[in-house]
């Protein structure tokens, strides 16, 4: 029966016995004290250990993540961090790889074979003395010698390069068998006979340098490369900045107008000047980290810093009316610097 309107409500009664308690939440046996403890006890432990797991597991995400970012920045040619391994040179059969310091020296002494008129081969015998007794470590000076010591051998082109190599040097023969073909790979590419086999792959940014122009319009790297290059090879065709710098001939935005570029001439267009032109292209990558070069064209081919991992590729024609083979870079190496 309900109470009555008005009628206050009895007073509050207990459960009886096993009844739920009146929130209708069932409770199980009360555990005694030391079995609670040790309870909580385990289960603490339990979270203690699963902390470092997951540090760990956040720590190998982490690095993941990482390795992909670093693989898919390569696959791009963007290169991040360092490497001892810069260069690599490419023959038929084989890829070798080369510091930037063995690259410099390669450049140079293959430099020297064409600045003295000498064919490849010569370049592959003194190449072959450098890396089997030197590990390309000697100043081109003292490779040098070599070639004067290889005017008095006669009939070298018709010899073998190991042979040859011991004449003019007091190495093991079976040394100089073993560093032929990359002595050989080098000396094609570095003097022009294999274009685009030689690459480096550099990381980093250039340190600060002044922007001022020399009296002849050019900014102080641009003249150590302009230097660089007159030691290596001589005095060759130049241009593409005067005093007080360039305002026009070229396209908008071009190094040129900074003068941090100049070009290297080899004209007219035909398979001797050609092969030249590649000596001197592939020289300038080579030396690349030592003179801050940011771009390399030649032949339709462009090497440039901020995707050396890409190697030679492809050169984008600017848009724009004039002869197409000079647009190309057919007949001239055009180098420019960091800003």
């Amino acid at each position: 029966m309900s109470a009555k309107p008005g009628t206050p409500p009895g007073p509050p009664t207990s459960p009886p016995p096993g009844a739920p308690p009146a929130s209708g939440r069932p409770q199980g046996p009360r555990l005694p004290d030391p079995a609670r403890d040790a309870l909580r006890k385990a289960a603490g432990e339990a979270q203690r250990r699963l902390r470092p797991a997951r540090k760990h597991l956040i720590v190998l995400g982490i690095v993941i993540a990482v390795a992909l970012v670093f693989a898919g920045l390569r696959l791009l040619g963007l290169g991040i961090g360092g490497s001892t391994r810069a260069c690599t040179v490419t023959s038929a059969d084989e890829t070798y790889d080369l510091s930037s310091a063995q690259a410099e020296h390669a450049s140079a002494i293959a430099a020297q074979a064409v600045r003295r008129g000498l064919p490849a081969r010569a370049a592959s015998v003194v190449m072959t003395v450098e890396l089997a007794d030197h590990d390309l470590d000697r100043s081109p000076g003292e490779a040098a010698g070599l070639y004067d010591k290889l005017s008095g051998v006669s009939d070298y082109r018709r010899q073998s390069v190991p042979g040859v190599a011991q004449q003019i040097s007091d190495g093991d023969r079976s040394d100089y068998r073993d560093a032929e073909p990359q002595a050989r790979a080098l000396a094609s590419a570095l003097t022009g006979n294999t274009p685009e086999a030689f690459s480096c792959v550099l990381r980093g940014g250039a340190d600060e340098a002044s922007g001022k122009l020399s009296p002849a319009g050019l900014t102080e790297r641009a003249e150590t490369v302009r230097g660089a290059v007159r030691k290596a090879y001589g005095k060759l065709p130049e241009g593409g900045y005067q005093p007080g710098g360039v305002t026009t001939g070229h396209i908008p935005g071009s190094a040129h107008y900074e003068g941090r570029a100049i070009d290297y001439f080899f004209r007219p267009i035909n398979a001797r000047n050609n092969i030249k032109g590649w000596s001197l292209a592939q020289y300038l990558v080579a030396n690349a980290d030592r003179l801050d070069i940011a771009t390399v064209i030649y032949d339709d081919r462009i090497w440039t810093k901020l995707r050396s991992g890409s190697g030679w590729r492809d050169y984008d024609v600017p848009d724009r009316g004039g002869d197409q083979a000079i647009l190309e870079h057919r007949d001239h190496v055009h180098v420019d610097v960091a800003d």
